[in-house]
């Protein structure tokens, strides 16, 4: 924590996500701890099939195939709707962070591998596939996050938890399954649970993803430039029609613009977060989608400074020692943004981003026993809303000034933003 000003739960994972497994259970043997999810869900899979560093005989580390993967992305969008008095923001960090299959797929085809993917509709099927892709080892199924009962999430979150785990295996005399979620140590659930999790959002059509056993003849070097590349390239593209700026570097210069004395009437926040609940839950969200939503901390940019770091070393290349170091500080400056969002001198705010920071530990446990502390923390971020619903900690003047604050901070990361991704381009030409 004090080496990269990261927080607990950030720095631990660098810990504990490269401690060999001591397991003997051939099933969990590779259990590896983590902070992305569809990362480490890949990385496990890959360790089950035999694909190996070839210079350290080791699972790759996550930071090095979150590399080979496409690091990091970009996408920010934000909602309201005015007859509901809701507004919500998102902020994404990760390579096609809205195509997990993409993602996986295109990840494993730099491996030279092909990926198995089942899909149904029918719960029952859905079983059939899972028990015939565990006869071949771990496998990656889609689920709703908030139905996962160690997460202890409020009911009014189902629907819209877009994940992914690891399933390892089955235990029909105890009806449950053996799962991993970024979490220290395998989690049972039920089977039932899971049934549920992996049915309720219904366009993910009960997925899995599985891997043939077995190594591959890429070479290090090859798989990274492959990586960076399609990184380099995420970062301008437009995956889809009629959003031309949520996917790539103009998101968060959009973002930024809208904060504070934007001349867009429908989309500038003194409309969509105006000071109360929407400009709570905006502020809120700022926070744990750079912070704590799968992202590392930093919006996936420390992991990525590591990624760049390794990658060094791998292709001789000392121009990626430098920018490393810039998205090292790009980090730094995401995990302000994210800190400034909910000041510590307004004590209401300030208590929320502590409960975050304290609900992404207890999470990242992966201990189903600590579900009770988790739904206690859910209940008091609830109370606090309410109170600030009743009378908001800031005045218009604060949250003006709030506004604007955020406003700069998030252009000068959309500033470096631009500069390292040119360096990027220049490295990988």
């Amino acid at each position: 924590m004090k080496q990269t000003g990261e927080r607990y739960a950030a720095a631990r994972r660098q810990i504990v996500r490269d401690v060999q497994p001591v397991s003997t259970d051939p099933m969990l043997r590779w259990h590896l701890p983590g902070s992305i999810p569809a990362t480490t869900a890949l990385r496990i899979l890959l360790a089950h099939a035999g694909v190996i560093n070839p210079k350290t005989k080791k699972p790759y580390s996550e930071a090095m195939l979150f590399a080979i993967a496409g690091g990091i992305g970009c996408g920010a969008c934000q909602f309201f709707y005015e007859k509901e008095n809701f507004s919500s923001l998102f902020v994404a960090g990760r390579h096609l962070w809205a195509d997990d299959v993409a993602y996986l797929s295109e990840s494993c085809a730099r491996f030279g591998i092909k990926p198995a993917i089942s899909e149904t509709g029918s719960a029952k099927s859905a079983e059939k596939q899972l028990r015939a892709a565990l006869a071949n080892g771990p496998c990656i199924a889609w689920v709703d996050s908030s139905m996962l009962p160690h997460r202890a999430m409020p009911a009014n979150c189902t629907g819209g938890g877009y994940h992914v785990i690891t399933v390892y295996r089955i235990d029909d005399a105890e009806q449950q399954a053996w799962i991993g979620d970024l979490s220290d140590e395998p989690i049972p659930i039920s089977l039932e649970d899971l049934a549920a999790t992996r049915l309720r959002i219904k366009k993910q059509k009960n997925r899995l993803l599985s891997i043939p056993k077995g190594g591959s003849t890429a070479a290090t070097a090859d798989l990274v430039r492959a990586g960076l590349k399609a990184c380099h390239q995420g970062m301008t593209g437009n995956p889809m029609k009629g959003y031309p700026n949520m996917f790539n570097l103009n998101a968060f210069k959009q973002l930024a613009e809208r904060m504070h004395g934007s001349k867009d009437k429908e989309q500038r926040w003194e409309r969509v977060f105006p000071a109360g609940p929407r400009l709570l839950r905006g502020l809120s969200g700022l926070h744990e989608f750079i912070e704590h939503y799968g992202t590392g901390g930093g919006l996936c940019r420390p992991i990525f400074a590591e990624s760049l770091a390794q990658a060094a070393d791998v292709l001789a290349d000392k121009r990626l020692d430098s920018l490393s170091k810039q998205y090292a500080d790009i980090g730094k400056a995401w995990s302000e943004l994210a800190d400034a969002a909910l000041p510590g001198d307004f004590p209401p705010l300030g208590e929320i981003k502590d409960l975050h920071a304290r609900k992404a530990e207890l999470t990242a446990a992966g201990d189903p026993t600590l579900a009770g502390e988790i739904r206690g923390i859910f209940d008091r971020i609830n109370e606090i809303e309410r109170q600030c619903d009743a009378k908001f900690p800031l005045s218009e003047s604060k949250c003006d000034t709030l506004r604007a604050e955020l406003q700069s901070r998030l252009m000068d990361i959309h500033e470096a933003e631009v500069a390292a991704h040119a360096a990027l381009g220049e490295a990988i030409r």
